[in-house]
């Protein structure tokens, strides 16, 4: 695309010529002519045929720029114009097990070794890629791609536009027993189902557990980090982002837009309230409820609290060290 189709792509203010080919995108350290690349403060040089810049960018360049108000947000949009997703043909493979009563759409790709169970529904365009596996009563959407090894357990329900990445597996039993004394424990039922809304990306190796007897349900637009396990009849919202490593216990609610950190555990029956950000490693008893703004440690607390005790305790050995030294003197004086 040219520079003038791009800079109106993204609603900004070009500057240079309009006429400039860009074939991809690159980093700032790494364009070559026929790359675009952006940047938020001033940098030494690029060869990139292109630069997106910040709205009040003082520093002169010898290449066109593109002036916006999120250089970040406009490049990734750019990319997903210049780097398209791969599509492959429609075909299904010789390898691929497909129930007799199974509905699929059209211009569909199953790869080898692909499982799809009775009664299971696949919306049109969508791609499994080879290894993916669908279970019985199983409806998933319009241009979804499960990727290898991916298992999808009966009953559950998937929007359009869902990624999958390898070795997600929708709709595991959650991890629900009831002790019975000295006999151990009994499995409480695990019969209920997940819903996946459109428009949500679970990464590699990630766990959504089906409800114990309702849903576990992954709200629209939502994206989830690799190894997240989330756990039976828990509730996330629209937009909510949860990054690697999170383990969120049963009947937990996320509600929309929050944020959830790396590493993040939170006990069950929790609540996040809308717009809530939890900084990574952060610990969330059970019952706790997270209001909106930033939030770190464990248990968790608004971020200034923690920073304050944060720094009392790293002042601890200091303390100490003035206490000897007042316990010295004192001794000196008798």
């Amino acid at each position: 695309m040219q520079t003038q189709e791009l800079a109106t792509l993204v609603n900004g203010n070009l500057k240079g010529d309009g006429k400039v080919e860009i074939m991809k995108v690159a980093s700032i350290e790494k364009a070559q002519t026929g790359e675009i690349t952006f940047t938020e403060k001033e940098f030494q040089s690029t060869n990139a045929s292109c630069v997106i810049v910040p709205q009040d960018f003082s520093q002169t360049l010898d290449c066109p720029t593109i002036s916006v108000k999120n250089p970040k947000l406009a490049f990734a949009k750019i990319a997903e114009i210049l780097h398209p997703p791969k599509k492959r043909e429609s075909i299904i493979h010789p390898s691929a097990v497909i129930s007799q009563n199974a509905k699929l759409g059209e211009d569909l790709f199953i790869g080898a070794f692909c499982c799809i169970g009775d009664n299971t529904e696949i919306g049109d365009g969508s791609q499994f890629r080879a290894g993916a596996k669908v279970g019985d009563n199983v409806k998933i959407g319009k241009n979804c791609v499960l990727h290898p090894n991916v298992f999808v357990e009966d009953n559950c329900t998937i929007g359009d536009n869902v990624i999958l990445h390898s070795g997600v597996v929708i709709g595991a039993d959650g991890f629900g027993y009831v002790r019975d004394g000295a006999n151990g424990y009994v499995k409480f039922p695990q019969i209920g189902t997940v819903i996946i809304e459109n428009d949500v990306e679970i990464g590699a190796n990630s766990c959504i557990d089906r409800g114990a007897l309702g849903e576990t349900r992954i709200g629209e637009g939502t994206k989830i980090d690799n190894l997240v396990q989330i756990a039976h009849n828990v509730q996330v919202g629209k937009r909510v982002v949860i990054a690697a490593q999170t383990g969120i216990s049963g009947s937990t609610i996320l509600e929309d837009d929050c944020v959830i950190g790396g590493q993040v555990g939170m006990g069950d029956h929790a609540r996040v309230l809308t717009g809530a950000i939890i900084g990574s490693q952060a610990g969330v008893l059970p019952g706790k409820i997270v209001r909106a703004g930033v939030w770190w440690g464990t248990p968790v607390q608004p971020l200034d609290e923690y920073k304050r005790q944060n720094a009392m305790v790293k002042g601890l050995g200091r303390l100490k060290e003035e206490v000897k030294e007042l316990k010295k003197q004192a001794s000196e004086k008798k």
